[in-house]
């Protein structure tokens, strides 16, 4: 019954000791993409459905944000919305033709589609983040 949850609470630990160590080391702030809501009116089917309710999102956070608060790292939490589909390199929406790869009609940027995100989350934590309001600028 609970060998499964304790595995699963180890690894979280684990996991999120090893972010903070990381941002120890490079003497970083831990940016998290907001996740709250990712459960709501996203029907993908059985399969993926008892998938997702089944991710620890909210504790993994909650052993990182510990973790950081007792190393005097800063954790934030940021809205990733649109992040996925914008180029990091010059804010224009791009082109996902498959899940894992992210192309820029604009620049020309090739990247993976987790790569490409991530980078933006990361501006949107510095404030960098910024889409164009139309295609005039």
């Amino acid at each position: 019954g609970g060998a499964e949850a304790r595995k699963v609470d180890d690894r979280l630990h684990k996991i999120s000791r090893r972010i903070v160590e990381d941002a120890e080391r490079r003497n970083a702030v831990i940016v998290v993409g907001d996740l709250s809501g990712i459960r709501e009116d996203n029907d993908k089917g059985r399969y993926v459905n008892d998938k997702t309710f089944k991710m620890p999102f909210a504790r993994l956070l909650n052993y990182i944000e510990y973790k950081a608060h007792d190393a005097g790292i800063d954790v934030q939490v940021v809205d990733e919305y649109g992040t996925s589909q914008t180029c990091n390199r010059c804010a224009r929406e791009g082109i996902r033709e498959t899940q894992g790869r992210f192309e820029c009609p604009e620049c020309g940027l090739d990247d993976s589609a987790d790569k490409n995100g991530a980078l933006n989350i990361g501006k949107r934590a510095l404030g960098k983040f910024s889409k164009p309001l139309s295609e005039a600028g």
